[in-house]
C-alpha cells in the first residue's frame, strides 16, 4: 500500500479501506436514520459556507456530494443564489423536496466528467473525499466549475484527533482513507490547490459553548475527538 499512500500523501503503513468505495449493493442508502444524522454532521462546515455565500458578489454555489441538502437549505442567506447539487441519483428526490429551486445532477463521484454549463463562486465538498477510492476526477470536476475568483470549501475527518496518532487503518466501514492535518494539506497542494484558510470545527452540530470549548482546546493542541472535522478553503494554484 506504500505507493498508493504516497499518491494520497498518507503515511506508508496506513491501510486504506478500499472495499468502502466498491458500491453499496441494492439497499437504499438514504434511510430515515441517515437523513436524520445528515442534518447534524458537518453542520459547522455549512455555517462557514453560509457566511461565504453572504459576501457581496457571491451569487452561486455548487454542492458536490450534497446528499439530502437539509443543512444548506436551512442556512442559506436571504439573497438570490444559483444553487446546483451533485450526487448519486438516489439523493434527487430529497433535493427536490428540500431545495426545490436548486438544479440537481446525478453522477458517480468516482468517475464524474459532467459539464454543468456554468461556473460557481463557491463549491462545497463536505466530508465526501474520504468516501472516494480515487478523488481526483471529482477534484478536477470541481476545478473546471469554479469561477475565476471562486473558492472550494472542503472538509474531512482529522484522523489523529478522531482516531489517535497511532491509527494505522481506517475503521469506518464507509471511509476509504482518512488524513491528518499535515497529510491533507500536502494532498491538496499536490493536486494544485492553494489553501487560503484552514481550521477545525465540531464533527456534528453542537451548542455555541461547546464550539468555543472545542476551539480553545484545539488551540492548546488538545482537541477532543468530537472536534475533529478539518476544513480548508482553497483556490486553484
Amino acid at each position: 500500500m506504500d505507493a498508493n499512500n504516497r499518491r494520497y500523501c498518507i503515511k506508508p503503513d496506513y491501510q486504506p479501506n478500499l472495499a468502502a468505495g466498491a458500491g453499496r449493493g441494492g439497499a437504499p442508502y438514504w434511510t430515515p436514520e441517515r437523513i436524520r444524522l445528515a442534518t447534524r454532521f458537518q453542520y459547522d462546515v455549512y455555517r462557514i459556507a453560509a457566511g461565504l455565500l453572504s459576501e457581496p458578489g457571491v451569487s452561486s454555489v455548487l454542492d458536490v456530494g450534497s446528499g439530502p441538502p437539509a443543512k444548506l437549505a436551512s442556512l442559506l442567506p436571504a439573497k438570490p443564489l444559483a444553487i446546483h447539487l451533485v450526487d448519486q441519483a438516489e439523493a434527487a428526490p430529497f433535493a427536490a423536496q428540500m431545495l426545490p429551486a436548486a438544479s440537481f445532477t446525478a453522477a458517480d463521484l468516482e468517475t464524474i466528467d459532467a459539464d454543468l454549463g456554468r461556473r460557481f463562486d463557491l463549491v462545497i465538498f463536505a466530508d465526501v473525499v474520504e468516501h472516494l477510492r480515487n478523488p481526483d476526477p471529482c477534484l478536477e470536476f470541481i476545478r473546471r466549475h469554479l469561477s475565476p475568483q471562486g473558492r472550494l470549501l472542503i472538509s474531512t475527518p482529522e484522523r489523529d484527533i478522531l482516531r489517535g496518532r497511532d491509527c494505522r487503518a481506517c475503521p469506518h466501514p464507509e471511509h476509504v482513507r482518512e488524513w491528518n492535518s499535515d497529510e491533507f494539506g500536502r494532498f491538496l497542494e499536490s493536486r494544485g490547490w492553494r489553501i487560503v484558510e484552514r481550521g477545525k470545527v465540531p464533527a456534528r452540530r453542537t451548542l455555541a459553548p461547546l464550539r468555543l470549548l472545542g476551539a480553545t482546546l484545539d488551540g492548546a493542541g488538545l482537541a477532543p475527538a468530537w472536534y475533529s472535522c478539518q476544513f480548508a478553503l482553497c483556490r486553484p494554484s
